[in-house]
């Protein structure tokens, strides 16, 4: 039976021309078909990449387009009287009014009667990145309380020290109580750049006592650098470029961040925008507030490069008369699942490649509770309010009612004035 076998193999590889050829002929047909898919492959991503990129309706947002233009003094600003219905998403816009500031409608000088006019300094996270006008934390502290009125100047990408000069210039000339500066700690470190998403931005440094900006005029930067500076890049389309950039994340995410401390140059010019600020402040008979933010960021973890930036400002800020609002302690307490679902992930805002990492809807509500509910703990707002209309209704953090909260009010308004209860 062998020998049967063997002479019908031996015939079978003859009329075939032998099994190797056989082999070889597969090994490149199958060497060719892999070869086919990856062409058909990476034409594809190029194609959606481009689809991305150049289409009108799903081009990538970034500090170089529709809303934001170049300005020699700041870096960038707000273009006025920008509206874009579907311009993060579907149903999801953005309006700005004359004054260049996020707003549905115009800002006046003076402050309405029957008002208390709250100014919202900040980067993306306070401008609102990825929400409506009308859920970004800024707006959303009008619905807490009718007599609120805020003026949201916030800035994409903006540092420490370009929301220092914008209110300098667009804010501090309106009519208001209370000035909310909310900043992350990457809005700090952003003092040291001189460009940031393709913009060239300012430098502020303290010579003789006096801030004194290094690069008074800020020199255009070509659009490709906006480009190349989104994030998440465009780019990351591309299987080999979303590796490689996993790669160099995880190789820079595998070194432990520990206590970022100030520097003696950093702590002078943070001390001396404070003053300035105060200062500002007390001749409009206005409250100054820093508020720290919490991020998805390393930045807020325990032992993390915030913890001595908040311990410098907790410490300074009564010093100077200044409100200091740390929300990063009590959002660190919430379990994981919550803080994730107040965060936007990658894919939820089609038209806008920058907002994942930004609080969604859900975010913005929590930010703008926490953020009232300290501001009525502080006397001085807190007799501010207790001055205009009656409380009105509603539901503060931890369950605590509005109406609650306006007999504390009464009670500070009393201490406020100098007059036992």
């Amino acid at each position: 039976m062998l020998i049967m076998f063997g002479r019908s193999a031996a015939l079978l590889g003859r009329e075939s021309g032998g099994y190797i050829p056989l082999v070889k002929r597969t090994l490149q047909g199958a060497l060719l078909c892999a070869l086919i898919f990856v062409i058909v492959e990476g034409i594809s991503s190029i194609i959606f990449v481009a689809y991305t990129v150049l289409p009108a309706q799903a081009r990538p947002r970034g500090l170089s387009e529709v809303h934001v233009l170049f300005d020699s003094e700041l870096g960038w600003v707000s273009v006025p009287n920008c509206f874009e219905k579907d311009y993060y998403a579907p149903g999801i816009y953005l309006k700005t009014n004359s004054r260049g500031f996020r707003a549905d409608s115009a800002t006046t000088d003076g402050i309405p009667a029957g008002k208390l006019r709250v100014v919202c300094s900040g980067d993306s996270q306070t401008f609102g990145d990825g929400v409506a006008n009308d859920h970004a934390w800024c707006q959303v502290l009008e619905t807490l309380d009718s007599r609120l009125q805020t003026v949201n100047i916030g800035e994409a990408g903006y540092g420490v020290d370009q929301m220092y000069l914008k209110y300098k210039r667009a804010g501090a000339a309106l009519d208001r109580d209370v000035h909310l500066l909310a900043f992350i700690t990457d809005d700090i470190r952003r003092m040291h750049y001189t460009v940031m998403s393709g913009y060239g931005k300012p430098m502020l440094q303290v010579r003789n006592g006096e801030i004194v900006s290094t690069r008074a005029f800020v020199a255009q930067r070509p659009s490709l650098l906006h480009f190349l500076a989104q994030k998440p890049n465009p780019l990351r389309q591309f299987r080999f470029v979303t590796v490689v950039g996993d790669l160099m994340d995880r190789i820079k995410g595998s070194s432990v961040k520990g206590p970022e401390v100030p520097t003696d140059e950093e702590r002078v010019l943070v001390l001396k925008l404070m003053d300035d600020l105060a200062a500002m402040e007390k001749s409009k008979n206005g409250i100054l507030a820093l508020v720290y933010l919490p991020t998805r960021h390393d930045d807020y973890a325990p032992g993390g490069p915030s913890d001595l930036w908040r311990q410098f400002l907790r410490e300074e800020s009564p010093k100077r008369g200044v409100v200091f609002i740390d929300l990063v302690e009590d959002f660190e307490k919430l379990p994981v699942t919550t803080k994730d679902g107040m965060f936007i992930w990658q894919g939820f805002t089609e038209n806008f490649p920058e907002t994942p990492g930004h609080f969604d809807d859900q975010g913005h509500q929590y930010l703008a509770r926490q953020i009232y509910a300290k501001m009525l703990a502080v006397p001085a707002i807190a007799g501010k309010l207790a001055r205009l209309n009656p409380v009105p209704t509603g539901t503060l953090p931890h369950g605590q009612s509005l109406k609650q909260q306006g007999d504390v009010n009464a009670r500070l308004e009393h201490s406020y004035n100098g007059k036992p209860d």
